[in-house]
């Protein structure tokens, strides 16, 4: 009996995520943001993935996210220069945006963003769907604002980068002075130690 037991609870955590809308937004976010080590292999595979590339204020969360988050980075290294592109993608019959963005300070450290945006999210996606999602579970947590959470997988898909997954309701004044809001799906990459 312990071995059927065994076996149920591992069929269980291995079982397939129900939506395949779930399924179809993190097959788009891995399809670019795996490549987050390399500004020129997300814009490649972003393109061989159809995403069009659109400027900041295509949407008005989208411009609020690229104009303060260059500002705020401005404001603690004035030195530091930004690069970047931002895109559009309907998936599975949710509008998507990803913002690709490389930050270098003066002494040569960088930070590769890739982050996907689905501002019209209705709710979060539950922590074991998104285990199943990355494959593997998350190695941490942080606390959100509105009882939300962040979940962390440190290494991402793998080495050298991470994957931040979390849903924000967009209500508390950070949020909404950075135009966050709803699912946010997210790959980075350091280095230049």
């Amino acid at each position: 009996m312990a071995f059927l037991s065994i076996m149920a609870a591992a069929a269980a955590a291995t079982a397939p995520v129900p939506l395949t809308e779930d399924r179809a937004l993190f097959a788009a976010f891995k399809g670019v943001c795996i490549k987050v080590r390399s500004m020129d292999a997300m814009a490649r595979a972003a393109r061989r993935g159809k995403w069009h590339a659109v400027e900041p204020d295509a949407h008005p969360n989208l411009k609020l996210l690229v104009e303060q988050g260059r500002k705020a980075g401005l404001k603690e290294e004035p030195s530091a220069t930004f690069t970047g592109a931002q895109f559009h993608k309907t998936v599975a019959g949710r509008e998507l945006w990803m913002v690709q963005s490389r930050y270098r300070d003066s002494e040569g450290y960088w930070s590769n963003g890739c982050r996907i945006y689905h501002f019209d999210a209705p709710a979060a996606l539950p922590g074991e769907a998104l285990a199943v999602l990355m494959g593997k579970p998350w190695t941490g947590t942080l606390p959100l604002p509105d009882d939300q959470v962040k979940y962390l997988w440190e290494p991402g898909w793998k080495s050298g980068h991470s994957v931040e997954v979390s849903y924000i309701t967009g209500t508390d004044p950070v949020s909404q002075k950075f135009g966050l809001k709803g699912q946010v799906l997210m790959a980075q990459a350091i280095g230049g130690f």
